[in-house]
């Protein structure tokens, strides 16, 4: 097949320009164009690309004019806060996108904490294998369908997550992938990040905005899904802890370094605030002399948000996947058109 015959697609992100060579051997009827670190991709608009994929590099109207022969326009991520929609709905492009593994893997992890803080998993399974029914007095008896020892060991900071407010601070495709999962769970949804996102993607995403102080103290979980810089360190310190609830849980799926650690573990102790959900540190592995592993209020996990991993050219390759099965008159499997 010549170059001719083989159907455009330009990738916005330069991120990706390491691996255009390997993905794109995978794909023979596709020529993928993709700038160099520090080019524009406006810089390699030619009339016949067909396809645009983008993941976090600006789509405005004046890249879209550059491309008279685009037909789609596909996300890489659930969240096209970069892309001027209205722009591409004028041209009567196709929107589409496809979810990214990483973020999808960590907000698994995120409602998993959740849920598990809502059912004391830990202290249930414990109370389960060690047979604690016998400090109350039981003894096993055979059951029936209505004969049963429910809730025979009465831990009371069981509840349900449906019609709790979940805190996500942070919007970005965790937080949105995170968000879509709570709304499922009958959740009511806040976020905090530093540019809101805008009225369209809040109602995609079932969120509203509140600043950082309103978001702590009227959530039941505090997720944290933001990018740990000089900005960050230390967001959650001894002031954000005591805003929020004492019936409240504080879940880190992000970076240790978000928290000032010692200020949390004393909140915990204390039960300044009831729980604590944590798949990051400040130091990776946690000591073993770590404070927060006598604590029977906290649930924790090795650092496993990322799932079963996942890389550039993994993510590259399923975005051209899509945009090649939609140019050849394929359905999108998540249209935003």
């Amino acid at each position: 097949m010549t170059n001719q015959q083989r159907v455009k697609v330009l990738i916005t992100d330069a991120r990706y320009a390491a691996f255009v060579a390997e993905v794109g051997a995978r794909f023979p009827g596709v020529e993928l164009l993709c700038p160099a670190e520090g080019q524009d991709a406006l810089a390699l608009a030619v009339p016949d690309i067909a396809g645009l994929i983008t993941q976090s590099a600006t789509v405005d109207k004046a890249l879209l004019d550059a491309l008279p022969g685009l037909k789609v326009v596909l996300k890489n991520g659930r969240s096209y806060h970069n892309v001027d929609v209205d722009a591409v709905r004028a041209r009567d492009l196709t929107l589409a996108c496809v979810p990214r593994k990483g973020p999808n893997c960590v907000a698994e992890l995120a409602m998993t904490l959740i849920l598990a803080l809502s059912k004391d998993l830990v202290i249930s399974h414990e109370s389960v294998a060690d047979g604690a029914y016998r400090l109350r007095g039981m003894k096993p008896e055979r059951t029936a369908e209505r004969k049963i020892a429910f809730h025979w060991m009465r831990h009371v900071g069981v509840h349900e997550v449906q019609g709790k407010t979940l805190g996500i601070v942070g919007m970005g495709e965790i937080g949105c992938e995170l968000a879509r999962r709570a709304d499922v769970m009958g959740m009511k949804n806040l976020y905090f990040k530093r540019s809101p996102l805008s009225p369209e993607l809040e109602k995609r995403f079932s969120a509203s905005y509140r600043d950082l102080d309103a978001l702590l103290a009227e959530s039941d979980y505090v997720c944290l899904a933001l990018p740990h810089t000089p900005e960050s360190e230390g967001l959650i310190g001894r002031d954000q802890l005591a805003l929020m609830k004492e019936s409240a849980f504080l879940v880190n799926i992000a970076r240790g370094g978000l928290v000032d650690e010692e200020a949390m573990i004393e909140a915990l102790t204390t039960r300044r605030i009831a729980g604590a959900g944590l798949d990051v540190f400040i130091y990776e592995p946690l000591p073993a002399d770590s404070p927060l592993c006598d604590l029977d209020n906290v649930i924790m996990t090795p650092h496993i948000g990322g799932g079963s991993g996942t890389t550039w050219a993994l993510e590259l390759g399923e975005a051209v996947a899509e945009t090649a099965s939609i140019l050849a008159g394929n359905p999108p499997q998540v249209d935003l058109s």
